[in-house]
């Protein structure tokens, strides 16, 4: 019995980390080059809205909605970046303008294309590969994790690894860090700045894309309003206090699924707690992430000797 507790906590924690691990991971070139996107909220909302669009339209085709949802993100992205980085607006103001637009466009396409209010669901959808290793599945904890992985999982765990790789082995990974570091220098050296801005902001809308098609054509298989529900600004959290290492933000992402699996587990078993409290679990863990993170980040600034630093 513990141990099929412990794997459905497991399952729940990786179902619960996949957008986060995608959302996070897109805004790691965009934080690399000193680019503070807080949009993630608004490109997943996108993401989420656009897939179950390509859904219908297709017939049911999971597939298009996907990479319908992937397409749509990078447009809306393009706005972050015409906005903050062409036009030098504020990226704060520009990042909450962009989640406030995200949220008031699809409430309004609901309505003004699908003649529908708050929800969304397609009448007919074909499902997302899964990859099911069975050997697996009775093993504590690897039976959790590994038992079976849904497609856009993979394509989380993989993105890990692509992004780290870009940003070690490839020209592009090495302007970025750059371009955030000594873009003046960038610039002299004959590198086009805002060309390597443009790929970030493409690449941190496609996967936020990627995190919003999850929630609504795998997790729940319907849009709704807001839907979202703040995992852009956790996928956030996560961004910052894994200091933009893609396997620091992964791991801080499992970590936020794991608190909220838990949560979900008390709510279910009825304990003690009353259930505003567990739903508060996340939200807690994420202030105290970014405290804790501004705090390290301080006091290497304070007891770092200029020589090492």
């Amino acid at each position: 019995m513990t141990v099929d507790i412990l794997n459905n906590i497991i399952a729940t924690t990786l179902r619960n980390s996949t957008p986060l691990m995608l959302a996070a991971l897109g805004g790691v070139f965009c934080q690399k080059a000193r680019v503070f996107n807080i949009g993630l909220e608004g490109i997943m909302l996108i993401g989420a809205f656009s897939a179950i669009c390509g859904v219908m339209l297709s017939g049911g085709s999971a597939w298009v909605g996907l990479i319908f949802a992937i397409l749509c993100g990078m447009v809306f992205s393009l706005l972050f970046y015409l906005f903050a980085v062409k036009l030098s607006a504020n990226q704060i103001i520009t990042g909450i303008g962009l989640n406030l637009m995200a949220s008031g466009l699809t409430a309004f396409l609901l309505r003004a294309v699908f003649d529908t209010k708050g929800a969304l669901r397609a009448t007919s959808m074909t499902a997302l590969p899964t990859l099911k290793l069975s050997f697996l599945s009775k093993i504590p904890v690897i039976g959790g994790l590994f038992g079976e992985l849904q497609l856009i999982t993979i394509i989380a765990l993989v993105m890990m690894i692509v992004t780290a790789v870009i940003l070690k082995r490839m020209p592009i990974g090495a302007y970025t860090v750059a371009v955030g570091e000594m873009p003046d220098s960038v610039s002299t050296a004959g590198i086009k700045i805002h060309r390597v801005y443009l790929f970030d902001v493409l690449w941190s809308g496609a996967l936020c894309a990627c995190a919003g098609a999850y929630l609504s054509i795998v997790s729940v298989s319907s849009f709704t309003e807001d839907m979202v529900s703040g995992r852009g600004f956790t996928a956030f959290s996560a961004l910052i206090f894994g200091n933009a290492n893609p396997y620091a933000v992964c791991a801080c992402s499992l970590l936020f699924g794991f608190v909220d699996a838990v949560g979900i587990k008390l709510e279910l078993s009825r304990a003690a707690i009353p259930s505003s409290i567990i739903k508060m679990f996340p939200y807690i863990l994420t202030v105290t992430a970014l405290a804790v993170s501004c705090y390290m980040r301080q006091w290497k600034e304070n007891h770092v000797s200029p020589k090492h630093r």
